[in-house]
Formats: structure tokens, sequence, C-alpha cells
């Protein structure tokens, strides 16, 4: 799915940024010294204190913003229209809440995240349940976050954090929502503090 390979080339995005930045390499061929001397410039032709054109200076992530904050309430009793879906072996929880009208298209649990999909005709309305549903089960959730990488938006519809973390993203042309469940300990985002 195209969200699916959108979200998931993010984080390939994110956590290369996050080891040591990307670019370079040997993709290019050097011409190197010509005189047997060593240079203290590479053979591009540019000061050795000068960045190379077109490569980013600064590839930190920027710290996201969200248009709401959700404190978790902790009171679970009576939750609306959930039902609760049993994760597949090798997922970070053992079962999930889900809206009860979705229907559920789950590959199954991958290097401890679990990313499944809710399709429906109303995502909107599916992010609605769980800002309700998730702080009642003691989860902060972080409502239409952004940040930039780069020159790039990224956005969430959705992000919760508490006994796992995760992203929800909602692509209404298609009906769907697609859910990444987080192992315990790793943020919801890559790269973002805890302060956040």
């Amino acid at each position: 799915m195209l969200v699916r390979r959108v979200l998931g080339t993010a984080t390939v995005v994110l956590l290369t940024l996050g080891v040591g930045g990307c670019g370079g390499g040997d993709d290019e061929p050097s011409a190197g010294p010509t005189s047997g001397q060593p240079t203290s410039a590479p053979a591009t032709g540019h000061a050795p204190d000068e960045p190379m054109p077109g490569v980013p200076t600064e590839t930190r992530l920027q710290q996201p913003r969200a248009k709401a904050t959700i404190a978790p309430s902790g009171t679970a009793t009576a939750l609306p229209d959930v039902r609760m879906l049993t994760a597949p072996r090798g997922a970070p929880v053992k079962t999930w809440p889900v809206p009860t009208d979705v229907k559920i298209t789950d590959p199954g649990a991958v290097d401890d995240t679990w990313q499944f999909d809710l399709h429906t005709r109303e995502p909107a309305k599916v992010i609605r349940f769980y800002e309700q549903v998730l702080p009642r089960l003691g989860y902060r959730v972080r409502t239409d976050l952004t940040y930039t990488l780069g020159d790039e938006p990224v956005h969430w519809d959705l992000v919760f954090d508490g006994k796992v973390s995760g992203s929800m993203v909602r692509d209404p042309a298609h009906g769907v929502v697609f859910v990444v469940v987080n192992p315990p300990g790793q943020p919801a985002i890559a790269g973002e503090t805890p302060s956040s």
C-alpha cells in the first residue's frame, strides 16, 4: 500500500539520519593527488571549510509539534464500541483496541513492531475513536503532529506514548488508517527527545 511504503521510507530516512547522516560514499570517482603529495582538500574544486553544494549542513530531526495533546486519564471502564484485536506472535502487545465497524488487514509483526490497516469509510471517525479510547487506557495522545525533515513536511494524524508507542496516519482516498505499534521503550518518532 502507498501509505505503508511512504512511512517505511520515512522511517529508513529518519534512522539513517539519526545514525550519522547520508550522502557521499563511493558513488563519485575521485581525481586524487597528481604529484604524489597529499592535498588538504578533496579534488572537488572547493576549499576544505566550504560545504559541498547540495549537501545539507543540518540533518538533525526537528522536534515535532502537535496541534493538541491529550493526557492519560486511566479510566478504562465502559469503553464504547470497542473490540480487542488479538495481536500476532511477536507483536509488542497481546491485544489492541479497534472500532467495532472496521475491517482489518494485518500482515503480522516485523522486528517487534506491529503494523496493520483499519479499513473504513470514515477515517476521521477512527482517529476520533483513538483520541477517546487511548487516554482511558493510560496513553498520552498527540494529534495532528508535524515536523520538517530537510525541506520535506512529515505529518501524523495521531501519535501515542505509554506502555508502548506508535502512530496513525489516515489515507482518506483509500479509506484506510495505517497503525504502527512499537515495542516498549521505543519512542513513537525516531530521534525525538523524551521531553517533547
